[in-house]
């Protein structure tokens, strides 16, 4: 189920985000259809107050955090800035994982006359131990509307639903703030990738060495190098991207970022961007791409 809110401010809008929940006891039936209750040293279970949905099972070091805690926290410390801001929110099976896509329209950059890059952020949580609790400082190419994934992921606010833990307004002030600070320092990045030339030959054997690369393949060919779904897709993406933007680095990153955000999936959509978006990180930190580009490849890799 999708639930989805958008708004101009940081009013109350995320209402289906802020659902009260209960930590409850785990039962084991027996075969004469008795019950015994766990003791919660083993587990226990995560529900939704208004429609009493299971959302989760905790650990014995686990407490859920409330999203409307963090929400409330986020929105106090981008009051804080006073920076104008949209965001969508997403509730994904039944409330279990939560999504907030916060973006900021006059926060650019313009690495590319005519490309306008905004600063944005994505707010991951979730009650079924699938997402942690975390903020991620990325961007938006307005053009398409892409996702602009990052290769590492040093500007975020990051935590597990453990006992004592939480993001704090100081803490998330702080990271929005870095955040910022990078994003407009990433002009220059994106303008290099700009005017790096880069042939078809070049892009398809980036991603045959990362993206699509299967670290688990055997010469029986049962297990393949390499995708070919994953080549064919890609290869579409960077024929559409280097025709309007040129056979450049820019052009192959906007295809890799496209292909995460906007390609074709069989899975659900929220968690294959996520894992393609990870993907898309990972061969931005290859040795193979910042030899391309001519980056330092001393990135912390995570």
């Amino acid at each position: 189920m999708l639930q989805t809110i958008n708004t101009h401010s940081t009013m109350d809008a995320d209402q289906d985000a802020k659902f009260d929940i209960e930590v409850r006891p785990l039962y084991s039936r027996n075969l004469d259809n008795t019950e015994n209750q766990l003791d919660s040293r083993y587990a226990r279970a995560i529900v939704r107050t208004d429609t009493q949905e299971h959302l989760g099972i905790l650990g014995p070091r686990t407490e859920p955090i409330p999203y409307k805690e963090t929400i409330e926290e986020t929105n106090d410390a981008l009051a804080r800035l006073g920076i104008y801001h949209n965001f969508t929110t997403e509730v994904y099976d039944n409330g279990a994982m939560m999504r907030r896509k916060i973006e900021f329209p006059r926060l650019t950059i313009e690495p590319v006359v005519g490309d306008v890059v905004c600063f944005s952020i994505d707010h991951f949580d979730s009650y079924n131990g699938k997402w942690a609790l975390q903020l991620n400082a990325t961007a938006k190419r307005l053009v398409c509307l892409n996702g602009m994934t990052k290769p590492d992921y040093i500007v975020r606010a990051y935590t597990k639903h453990t006992r004592n833990a939480g993001l704090k307004y100081s803490e998330i002030l702080d990271k929005i703030q870095l955040g910022i600070d990078t994003f407009r320092d990433s002009s220059e990045t994106y303008t290099n990738y700009y005017n790096t030339p880069m042939v078809h030959e070049q892009f398809e054997k980036l991603i045959s060495k990362t993206i699509a690369y299967n670290p688990k393949h055997d010469p029986s060919q049962l297990r393949p190098e390499y995708s070919k779904l994953k080549i064919k897709a890609l290869n579409e993406h960077w024929d559409s991207n280097s025709a309007t933007l040129g056979s450049n680095a820019w052009a192959a990153y906007n295809a890799m970022t496209e292909w995460a955000t906007h390609g074709a999936t069989r899975g659900a959509a929220h968690m294959v961007e996520r894992n393609r978006n990870q993907e898309v990180a990972k061969a931005l930190r290859s040795s193979y791409w910042k030899n391309l580009v001519n980056e330092s490849t001393n990135l912390r890799v995570i």
